[in-house]
């Protein structure tokens, strides 16, 4: 009888720990689902800025977007932080999953474990860091998103460790309220996470001059005092503090 008891309790506890790890586990993917549909409204239509896979950066920057196409994608960004609190644009990087609202609060914290409404949602969201210029008027500003074993969020920055990979994704998007505009990206780098790198107020040459150091990609692209930049910052693996970061010019359309 005892025999009998012990082995019930070990089935029920058993079960009980199977069905929370489940519940865990599909709880995180309804929750990526319902805020997918969520958003889905309002996911600005890059198709319309689909550029030649044979064109270099620089001709990418100098093509004529069409005026309708622009005042597309702004409308709909506007749409977007019309109806989703603390949302700033959207960031977009062809032919990878890199393609997410951008949050913005008071702090650094916030969006890593919510979702884009505020609820609790463990792959967190794309968010601004809070000391940048939430409508991107910085010259330095910082995306954080986590490298999520199943490639969502910025598990993809990883790959452009890889110069092949960069070569050929070296360009994105970001649309705000009021601007859209091409990033080029020049630089792959992994900083720590408490590197200076991550001081968004440093002089902006020396933070580029630094970055350059450090960097294992660096494109020449070529700077003016009036430039600004935007990284996309996550972390290297699940454990230490090691940071990768792909880093690109803002060139406004």
């Amino acid at each position: 009888m005892k025999n009998k008891i012990i082995f019930i309790t070990a089935a029920v506890i058993s079960a009980a720990l199977l069905l929370g790890g489940l519940f865990l586990l599909f709880r995180d993917d309804v929750g990526e689902m319902i805020q997918e549909e969520k958003i889905k409204p309002y996911v600005p239509d890059f198709t319309v800025l689909e550029l030649s896979e044979d064109s270099n950066s620089e001709e990418k920057n100098n093509d004529e977007i069409p005026t309708e196409a622009e005042e597309k994608l702004r409308e709909q960004t506007q749409e977007l932080c019309a109806n989703i609190d603390n949302s700033i644009g959207w960031i977009n990087v062809p032919e990878t999953i890199i393609n997410y609202p951008v949050m913005y609060s008071g702090d650094n914290e916030f969006y890593l474990h919510r979702a884009v409404d505020g609820s609790y949602l463990r792959v967190g969201s794309i968010f601004l860091d809070y000391r940048c210029n939430a409508d991107f008027t910085g010259k330095i500003n910082v995306l954080y998103g986590h490298n999520m074993s199943d490639g969502s969020m910025f598990a993809d920055v990883v790959k452009f460790i890889d110069s092949g990979y960069f070569d050929s994704h070296n360009y994105g998007w970001l649309t705000t309220e009021n601007a859209v505009y091409m990033i080029d990206f020049f630089s792959l780098s992994q900083p720590e996470n408490y590197d200076s790198f991550y001081n968004v107020n440093s002089d902006i040459d020396l933070w580029l001059d630094s970055l350059r150091e450090r960097s294992f990609i660096w494109r020449n692209i070529g700077f003016s005092k009036e430039d600004r930049f935007i990284s996309l910052s996550t972390c290297t693996g699940s454990e230490g503090s090691s940071r990768t970061v792909l880093t690109g010019k803002l060139c406004e359309i």
